[in-house]
């Protein structure tokens, strides 16, 4: 059964005054829920001055959902870098610490750095990562540990003094790697996937292990 020509004009003739502005009501809320939605799928440049961090650069983005950012005032972050999902970077610095001489950035990440899902770095006096460095997945960074020596105290809670971290400009950091407290990492150096890095890696090799160990120079022949 249809409605009669005559009824079912009289019908459109009612309805669409009705139906147009609430169509284009729909179509506006769909744009700005989608914009939101991009919106808060990335930190970016845009959110330099409301987040507070001491630079952040041209094209870079920290990729949503992060799992901690923390301390964004003593972070600085190079242009073209990429973070992907799960990251934990936190700057925390031990306002005890006679060291600290400066409001320098206590963590700095230079330019088109690329960090895997799951990257995790935590800095409370000083990381500094070079240009063009690559993280695999679930590298953890840190330049401080834990004090085990007194035993009444629990180890959690028992800090020990932070000590400076460099990774050199161009280098690959393997997934699952661990980069400890003190460590130098040189230029365009490799470290094995779930190495553990305790002591300086001069530039240009391959190191692998726990602890890592140097097993092949890049710039030899053999």
């Amino acid at each position: 059964m249809s409605f009669p020509k005559a009824a079912q004009a009289k019908l459109n003739s009612v309805l669409n005054p009705l139906w147009h502005p609430l169509r284009h009501r729909l179509a506006t809320l769909a744009v700005d829920l989608t914009r939101e939605t991009l919106r808060w799928a990335y930190v970016g440049p845009e959110d330099k001055d409301r987040l507070g961090f001491a630079s952040f650069g041209e094209r870079t983005l920290i990729e949503a959902p992060h799992k901690v950012l923390l301390g964004h005032e003593y972070m600085s972050i190079g242009s073209d870098t990429l973070i992907a999902a799960g990251a934990i970077l936190a700057a925390w610095p031990d306002s005890t610490d006679a060291r600290r001489t400066d409001d320098r950035p206590v963590l700095r990440i230079g330019d088109r750095v690329w960090g895997a899902r799951g990257l995790s770095i935590v800095a409370h006096l000083d990381i500094e990562i070079g240009d063009d460095v690559w993280f695999g997945p679930n590298v953890y960074v840190t330049d401080a540990g834990h004090d085990a020596s007194d035993l009444d105290r629990p180890i959690g809670l028992a800090m020990e003094p932070a000590e400076p971290v460099r990774i050199g400009a161009g280098s690959w950091i393997g997934t699952g790697a661990v980069i400890l407290p003190g460590v130098t990492i040189g230029e365009h150096v490799v470290v094995g996937a779930n190495s553990v890095v305790t002591d300086d890696l001069p530039s240009n090799c391959v190191a692998v292990g726990s602890p890592a160990r140097v097993v092949r120079d890049l710039t030899s022949s053999d």
